[in-house]
Formats: C-alpha cells, sequence, structure tokens
C-alpha cells in the first residue's frame, strides 16, 4: 500500500512548491551563504520547508505524481489525496501530531491551531548534501594573531643558572681528568704485548678506545673459582692478580667443557692468568681482578684483537 507522504518527499526535492489539495502547500525557502564576523564563519546555502495553509488549490502536481507511479487515473488521484487529507485530519483530532516523513510533523495546539514542524536534516536539503558552514579568519584577525606570536618569540628569555648544576659539570670534568691521567700513568708504566700477527705492516700497535659493558653481576656465596693450570711466568694480568677484588675480567663465556677446552687451544698464551667463575651454569673465564676498575681496563690492549670487548663484572 503506497502512501501519500512519500509523492510529497520525492517532489518537495524537485519543486518549490508542491500542493496538497483542501490542505496547504509545503514552500522552500532559500537563504544565500553568508559570513558571520562575530563568529568568523561562513554559512553554507541553505533550503528550508515551511507550509502554508491558505494556499489549498489542487495544482495538479501531486495528482500527476500519482498517477505516473501508481497507474491510476486523474480521478482515482485524486479520490486517494482526499481520503488522505481525511485521514491526517483524524490523527490530529485524536493524537494531536502526525508525521509527513523525513520532512517534519504536523501538530495541533491549543486544540485548534494546526502547525507544521520542519526536520533540521530533512529531504529537502538534498541540493545542497555535503555542504558545511567554514570557519574562515578575517585578515585583520591573520595579523592580529601573528603579531601576537612574534611579540611571544621574541620575548627575551632569562636564564639563571643553577650554581649546583656548574658545580656538578666542573667536578665532572676534572673527575674525568684525573681518569685520564691514571689511565695514561698505568699504560705507560705496563708492556705492551703486541700480536703482529693482525698488524704485520703497522709500526706500532694500534691503540683504541675501550669499549666495555657494565653488567651487575651478584657472585653466590660459597662459588669457589677453579684454577686452570698455571704456566711458570709473569704476565701484566697475574701483577694485578685474580684472587681478590669486586671487579672481573671477563674475556669469554662458555657453555660446557668442550668449549673451554677449545678456547684454551685458541688463546694458550692466555691460560696461567685464567679462572674460571661458574655463575648459572655457566662458565665465566676472566683473567684478573682488582677494586681498581682502571687498573682492569688498562690491561685492555695486553688482549689480542678479538678478545679486547671484554665484559668488567662487579
Amino acid at each position: 500500500m503506497f502512501s501519500i507522504i512519500e509523492h510529497i518527499e520525492y517532489l518537495v526535492t524537485r519543486y518549490d512548491c508542491v500542493t496538497i489539495p483542501a490542505w496547504g502547500a509545503f514552500i522552500a525557502h532559500y537563504s544565500t551563504a553568508g559570513y558571520d564576523e562575530q563568529q568568523a564563519v561562513m554559512s553554507r546555502p541553505r533550503r528550508a520547508i515551511g507550509f502554508n495553509a491558505n494556499v489549498n488549490h489542487n495544482d495538479g502536481l501531486l495528482a500527476h505524481s500519482i498517477m505516473r507511479r501508481e497507474g491510476l487515473s486523474y480521478d482515482q488521484a485524486m479520490r486517494f489525496i482526499a481520503d488522505s487529507v481525511t485521514a491526517i485530519r483524524q490523527q490530529l483530532m485524536m493524537d494531536c501530531e502526525v508525521s509527513m516523513g523525513r520532512l517534519g510533523y504536523f501538530r495541533r495546539n491549543a486544540g485548534r491551531y494546526i502547525e507544521f514542524v520542519p526536520f533540521a536534516r530533512s529531504r529537502a536539503c538534498d541540493m545542497y548534501f555535503g555542504l558545511a558552514d567554514l570557519e574562515i579568519s578575517t585578515v585583520e584577525a591573520l595579523e592580529r594573531e601573528h603579531q601576537s606570536q612574534q611579540s611571544i618569540t621574541e620575548a627575551p628569555e632569562t636564564v639563571v643558572p643553577e650554581r649546583r648544576n656548574l658545580f656538578a659539570c666542573r667536578a665532572t670534568r676534572v673527575a674525568a681528568s684525573v681518569a685520564v691521567l691514571i689511565g695514561l700513568g698505568v699504560i705507560l708504566s705496563t708492556p705492551v704485548i703486541v700480536d703482529r700477527s693482525h698488524d704485520m705492516a703497522s709500526m706500532a700497535p694500534k691503540v683504541t678506545a675501550p669499549q666495555t659493558q657494565h653488567l651487575g653481576v651478584d657472585v653466590q656465596q660459597g662459588v669457589v673459582p677453579q684454577a686452570i693450570e698455571a704456566v711458570g711466568r709473569q704476565s701484566a694480568f697475574a701483577r694485578v692478580g685474580n684472587t681478590s677484588g669486586k671487579y672481573y675480567m671477563v674475556i669469554a663465556t662458555l657453555r660446557n667443557q668442550q668449549e673451554l677446552d677449545a678456547f684454551k687451544q685458541d688463546y694458550a698464551h692466555l691460560v696461567p692468568d685464567m679462572k674460571i667463575l661458574d655463575y648459572k651454569g655457566m662458565m665465566c673465564v676472566y683473567i684478573a681482578r682488582s677494586d681498581d676498575y682502571s687498573a682492569l681496563m688498562s690491561l685492555r690492549d695486553e688482549l689480542p684483537e678479538a678478545l679486547r670487548d671484554v665484559w668488567i663484572y662487579n
């Protein structure tokens, strides 16, 4: 069963005036785009639908729409329009309100006045579908904003240095200088063993800056380092010692005895200084211990190049 509202919705989107005989006319009202200086908004063009009960003559537009779509004669279409108007009046008398689809609704006020209330988003706005209001600032407003930003950026910033930070920076510099002097003294006072198999064309051994990793390791109580057989000679590592000290100079971490035997064969000249620390099932091979971190780092160049990336355990 078709409804008269479907035809009214269709016609309103294409015509500015759609008349319902003996009831009234839906009339489109246009408003052009405009600019609100106070809100700084450019409003879009609008098309709103109103209702005028005094325009109720038959112009044939609604009847021809029903005839064309429903396949009725003119008399049948006019009879259907009259029955629909009667149904609208009866529903207003009973419910004081009747819907007109997506256009809006009629309501009866104070028992006698009939008012049409359009929806804000009705089918009448299809012509401007997708358009929205734009926020556009004037040139004067943009200039004022630009000037305010410049005044903020150009304002001088007063920086008050903190004495505590300056003292910390100076203390750090002094400590770094002392550490460098101690390191140079230890290096110059310790004989350097040169592995010439990797530097045959050089006149002097290549010395690079130490690259270490500090890893916190808690040595378990009751773990006795395993001694590796010693050869009767004293090296730079032996002079530092490997039996006491909180820092361990670890050169390898091995998983089993087979890896340890292979490591000893590759670096047989370091075997007299090697000791093993059993830590969580791993064999940590270290060659020196000391409470002086710098003393251990000064021995880095005594190692073959492949072992110079040592670990210092604490």
